[in-house]
C-alpha cells in the first residue's frame, strides 16, 4: 500500500507591509465633508498612467467638445482628480465651488508638470 504523502504547506512569510508616505501637498482637506463623510482627499498622481490620461481626455472630450487645451478644461482635470482621489467624477463635481476648484487646480498642476 503507497504512503499518502501530505501535502507541503505553505510557510506563512509575513514581512512589515510597506508604508507609502503620502505628500502632505498631495492632500485636499475639504471645507465641506463629502456626502460619504469624507474630509479629505489624498491624490496619488503616481499611480495614474499615460492610458489613463488618454481615457479622461476622451471622456472630457465628449462633455465638453469644443475643448482644445485639456490642462486647462475642469472636465478633464476633475476626471483626472477623481482617478487619482480614488473616487468618481461626479464626486469631484458635487464638492463645493472651493473644494472643487481646489481640486481642479491640484490636477492642474500635476498635469503641467508644477508644484503646488
Amino acid at each position: 500500500m503507497a504512503e499518502k504523502k501530505e501535502p507541503a504547506q505553505a510557510k506563512a512569510v509575513l514581512e512589515p507591509a510597506e508604508v507609502k508616505e503620502i505628500d502632505p501637498k498631495n492632500v485636499l482637506h475639504l471645507r465641506k465633508p463629502m456626502r460619504n463623510g469624507a474630509e479629505e482627499l489624498i491624490f496619488d498622481f503616481d499611480k495614474v498612467t499615460g492610458y489613463d490620461l488618454i481615457a479622461c481626455e476622451r471622456a472630457a472630450k465628449k462633455k465638453e467638445p469644443t475643448m482644445t487645451m485639456p490642462a486647462f478644461s475642469q472636465s478633464y482635470q476633475a476626471m483626472v482628480a477623481g482617478l487619482a482621489a480614488d473616487v468618481r467624477y461626479d464626486d469631484i463635481l458635487s464638492l463645493n465651488a472651493k473644494d472643487f476648484s481646489a481640486a481642479c487646480l491640484m490636477a492642474q498642476a500635476f498635469l503641467l508638470g508644477a508644484e503646488t
